[in-house]
């Protein structure tokens, strides 16, 4: 019987908690309050993008290039970058800002579970804009924001065919998946059922209020990616603007199989049945 590994923590010696100490650096920081949650998520995905060797992080509903900002200028990440975004104006943004950059490629495309012509609603804040209709059913606090201004017609891909045939995937093995898709997160997910070995860790936005007809309770999506083999790792700071009222919040999630081999998480014994996704 092969021991599992000890978790990474336990090895650790002398020399290893000083180094660790060090890196945290000073643990006091001015950071602006709303500004919390981005602070986090910049200092976690700099760890783990380094921990997982990642080559490759595919941004899915890229908008304007937000994310790949981030990425390329507080999280120091220079590696391959491919951006998806299906409205051709924020598209053409991309296109302008990846010019310079031979690692980063623009696909003007909507993700899907099956490929096939697609309908989007562009909402007056396009950042909103979504294969699903706005609802405002259940809150009237983005009203002045969804309310569609269009409807076009978009192209529809899946997640397998973009890695199977983007220059920029070919050969990459630790694949990072932001997806920001206005609750068809796991459309893009089950459109890459050959392709989710390679994505050793994802993050993904859930209404908690639901702003869409149609969308999945964000429990619901949070238990089908646990299914898919996928452990939480991380929730960064909520951003209050909509206080008390908690609308959406980002979740990180980390290969199960992966932690396992390195010993963040013990694997279940022969005979005892994992509790994920009861």
């Amino acid at each position: 019987m092969t021991a599992q590994p000890m978790h990474p923590a336990r090895r650790r010696g002398f020399a290893g908690r000083v180094a660790e100490r060090l890196e945290r650096g000073w643990p006091w920081r001015v950071v602006r309050w709303m500004a919390l949650g981005e602070a986090q998520q910049t200092w976690y995905l700099r760890r783990l993008l380094r921990l997982l060797d990642v080559d490759l992080v595919v941004d899915v509903g890229a908008n304007r290039g937000q994310f790949a900002h981030l990425l390329r200028t507080r999280v120091g990440y220079r590696g391959a970058l491919i951006s998806v975004e299906p409205i051709p104006d924020a598209a053409a943004t991309l296109r302008r800002k990846a010019a310079a950059d031979r690692d980063w490629g623009v696909v003007e495309a909507a993700l899907l579970a099956q490929p096939g012509p697609v309908q989007l609603h562009v909402t007056r804040s396009n950042e909103l804009s979504s294969l699903l209709a706005p609802s405002n059913e259940r809150t009237d606090s983005l009203l002045l924001h969804n309310q569609v201004e269009r409807r076009i017609e978009a192209e529809g891909r899946t997640l397998d065919d973009l890695l199977d045939t983007h220059e920029l995937a070919r050969g990459k093995r630790s694949i990072y998946l932001k997806l920001d898709v206005q609750g068809a997160e796991l459309e893009v997910l089950r459109g890459g059922g050959n392709s989710l070995p390679r994505v050793t860790a994802l993050q993904a936005e859930f209404s908690v209020i639901p702003l869409y007809v149609g969308v999945p309770a964000y429990h619901d999506q949070l238990r089908e990616i646990e299914r898919l083999g996928y452990q939480l790792s991380f929730v960064p700071a909520h951003n209050y603007t909509q206080f008390p009222d908690m609308i959406d919040f980002d979740a990180h999630f980390v290969r199960r199989s992966l932690l396992e081999e390195r010993g963040y998480l013990l694997r279940p014994r022969a005979g005892v049945p994992s509790e994920v996704g009861r």
